[in-house]
């Protein structure tokens, strides 16, 4: 399947737009799950320490996956034929690294796609203001989200 470069980075800038609105969306929710009348009357609303509580469950669950990555990379260097693949990927992927990373001028590789999407944006400028926009609406709604989020640090965390 060939696809010129254009429609892939059409397809990539796209895909980060809908993303940024994607989180903006999430984050305006969160706030106003938080803060609207009828679900706080309620009392349905969304309460931040349990957003908190949310946060922690990730955090003791990325601290326990470490443990295994851990176990298992400590493994690997007590098993030869491990060691031996690994080594091979590393040298494979080193000996080939302007093929999969590129070159300085964007010729090859992932540089070659980046190089692409900046060429389309450059051509593009509405695309790009698009990209901005939704870039600061997603940032802005985040900032929202982060100031009721610390609002209930203290009355989270005794």
């Amino acid at each position: 399947m060939a696809v010129s470069i254009e429609e892939f980075s059409r397809i990539i800038i796209a895909t980060l737009d809908l993303n940024f609105q994607i989180l903006e969306n999430f984050f305006t929710l969160l706030v106003v799950s938080a803060t609207n009348s009828s679900l706080v009357s309620q009392g349905a609303n969304l309460n931040f320490s349990n957003v908190w509580g949310l946060i922690y469950g990730g955090l003791v669950s990325n601290y326990w996956n470490s443990f295994a990555i851990h176990e298992v990379l400590n493994a690997t260097q007590h098993n030869v034929s491990a060691m031996k693949n690994f080594s091979i990927a590393i040298n494979y992927l080193g000996s080939n690294a302007t093929t999969v990373f590129g070159d300085a001028e964007g010729t090859k590789g992932v540089t070659y796609l980046q190089k692409g999407i900046y060429d389309y944006l450059k051509s593009n400028p509405q695309e790009a203001e698009n990209l901005a926009s939704s870039l600061s609406r997603m940032f802005k709604a985040e900032v929202e989200f982060l100031i009721k989020l610390m609002g209930a640090v203290n009355t989270t965390f005794t």
